[in-house]
């Protein structure tokens, strides 16, 4: 193995440290001025500048109107939904026939019975007397007479 001596590599090692010092220490012996070809255009810079600017405040207004929605959206759940008049007047047509019908059916169920079974059997009695008397004029078939016998409960 062909290593140099401990104290050797140590005194390599502070040479090199050395070295790197004084490059770092280096200035050049010619001053250069910048060319007029990297001044900046200061108009190129301050268009870019309000630029910038501009979209910073277009920013900040959006950010704030999507707080503003955000915020209002759950207020907004609350809130009945537009109506048309067409749905306002259907609806007003629609209870005043609610009203109609509520009115008839207390007059209906209020309204006494005229059913009266006696008068209904009296009819009944005068319907089957005509059919008599008209069975009596002519001789009556056999089917006739089942005709009349129906009557008869």
């Amino acid at each position: 193995m062909h290593r140099p001596k401990p104290h050797i590599r140590v005194q390599q090692e502070k040479d090199i440290l050395d070295g790197f010092s004084r490059l770092q220490q280096v200035q050049p012996l010619i001053q250069i001025n910048p060319t007029v070809d990297k001044i900046p255009n200061l108009k190129k810079i301050q268009i870019l500048e309000d630029r910038y600017i501009q979209i910073e405040k277009d920013n900040r207004l959006l950010l704030e109107k999507i707080t503003n929605i955000m915020k209002s959206e759950t207020t907004r759940v609350g809130r009945q939904k537009r109506i048309s008049s067409f749905e306002c007047r259907k609806k007003s047509e629609q209870r005043q026939i609610q009203r109609e019908n509520q009115m008839l059916l207390s007059k209906i169920s209020n309204k006494k019975s005229s059913y009266s079974k006696n008068h209904f059997d009296k009819e009944w009695n005068k319907t089957k007397q005509y059919f008599m008397n008209l069975g009596g004029l002519r001789s009556l078939s056999s089917k006739q007479k089942q005709f009349n016998y129906s009557f008869y409960y």
